[in-house]
């Protein structure tokens, strides 16, 4: 923020900045009512004093990277002497909810500023509103954000952007703070853009910005990534979760169930999944669940991958999806709008087991606007020991998902005798199948 006067001595210059700074258009002092504050002129003062210089607060900062052109101390005397007061009124007014959300949020940004003051109490008083006001979840999410808990914070203002019906544009500058120190870069890039479009306003921290959209790097389709680069694999209520980002899916898997995860190698991801055994007239036997993803080919339709697909998985037996053995199959489950889902059966192989009955299933997944959002979740700060220097965000993150449309085959490969089981496995495997498509929900997956 740049202002005009250039006056000498530190309090004129205080004085300067607070008569001819407007409020930037993300202020958060802006969004107290201070028509339903105490009218009294001290209160009143309080609020006009803090509105143009509220910025220079939002992030915690010590005073070696100030960079701003009012001297720090300045800034801490003026929150200082606001808190103090505010505390005052308060005692004087308890039920006064604005003044309560007054209070909390100058604890707030005073904590940030480093200034030593028992702010629980004040904070306190968003707790118990945050419930009924999003400015309150919003200040408090912030206070967790930038006090060593992001997980918390961030569920916070994820809440309240899915509950609040109108959202003001410096929400998002804050929103987008708190999504990078959470580790969900495509969060905070989505936000930055919501900002300028809301509030036509630049975000403060452009910087800031610049790191957040430089750690998003499509995948590449002539580039190989390693299992454990390209797959997450996290415990479920369930079972495991299984998730990629430059593959666009996420699945649940039993623990029981055999994974065969496979690199991801020009622009393919295969996971292999062999259910539990079943008694079948000759012994114990296993389904076989494939999931394919594939970047779509130049010129090449669903259709056609499909036709391509089947032909190699049953060896050729079946020629087209639309011939001899092979029927579309009703009354799948499908992830996006429309699949393609065939049953096959055949005697032409596992013939002693009563002979093959295959399901297969193909979609496309068409490119959201924001790539990889709905896969992203608040993480903790990672713990490093004393004096360890921190790595830079996202050096080991795998690239997010392959760019335009990708198609998807899902399999189920039996024979008879145990497909009545097997059939159930593949079906909840498509079940929980979720996919980076349009239209989008920004929801994170709760894999917990």
């Amino acid at each position: 923020m740049k202002c005009a006067a250039q006056v000498p001595g530190p309090l004129l210059k205080t004085v300067a900045f607070l008569l001819l700074c407007a409020a930037p258009a993300g202020s958060q002092v802006r969004e107290i009512d201070r028509a339903k504050l105490p009218q009294t002129k001290t209160m009143q003062q309080v609020y006009t004093d803090l509105l143009p210089i509220d910025h220079f607060a939002r992030s915690p900062v010590s005073a070696p990277t100030w960079r701003y052109p009012v001297p720090k101390a300045e800034i801490e005397s003026q929150f200082l002497l606001a808190f103090q007061t505010l505390e005052k009124q308060q005692k004087l007014e308890p039920e006064n909810k604005e003044l309560q959300l007054f209070i909390g949020l100058v604890a707030h940004l005073a904590y940030n500023l480093g200034i030593d003051e028992d702010y629980r109490y004040a904070l306190s008083l968003l707790q118990s509103l945050a419930a009924e006001d999003y400015r309150a979840a919003w200040f408090l999410g912030m206070q967790q954000c930038q006090s060593g808990d992001p997980v918390r914070g961030m569920q916070r203002l994820l809440r309240v952007e899915v509950t609040s019906p109108v959202i003001p544009g410096g929400f998002w500058d804050d929103y987008a703070n708190c999504a990078g120190i959470a580790n969900m870069p495509v969060h905070a890039v989505r936000a930055y853009d919501l900002e300028r479009r809301i509030a036509q306003a630049v975000p403060t921290d452009e910087q800031l910005e610049q790191s957040a959209r430089d750690r998003i790097k499509p995948g590449s389709v002539i580039t190989t990534y390693p299992s454990k680069q390209a797959w997450i694999n996290e415990k479920a209520p369930d079972g495991n979760r299984l998730t990629s980002k430059v593959c666009g899916e996420s699945f649940l898997v039993k623990p029981t169930f055999h994974l065969n995860v496979a690199d991801v190698i020009h622009g393919t991801c295969i996971v292999t999944i062999d259910t539990e055994q079943y008694p079948s007239r000759y012994g114990p036997s296993s389904g076989s669940l494939l999931l394919l993803t594939q970047a779509a080919r130049q010129g090449e339709s669903l259709s056609a991958f499909a036709r391509r697909i089947l032909q190699a998985f049953t060896q050729n037996v079946v020629k087209d999806p639309g011939e001899g053995s092979t029927a579309p199959l009703d009354g799948m489950h499908c992830p996006v709008a429309s699949c393609q889902s065939f049953e096959i059966s055949t005697k032409k192989l596992y013939k002693s087991e009563g002979g093959a009955h295959l399901i297969a299933v193909f979609f496309q997944v068409d490119q959201p606007e924001y790539p990889g959002l709905r896969f992203e979740s608040p993480q903790p700060l990672p713990k490093l020991p004393v004096n360890a220097v921190r790595p830079a965000p996202g050096s080991d993150e795998a690239p997010q998902r392959f760019e335009g449309p990708l198609y998807t085959f899902v399999t189920l490969d039996a024979n008879q005798d145990i497909y009545p089981r097997a059939r159930i496995d593949f079906d909840d495997l498509l079940k929980s199948l979720i996919v980076d498509s349009k239209p989008i929900d920004s929801k994170p997956i709760d894999s917990k």
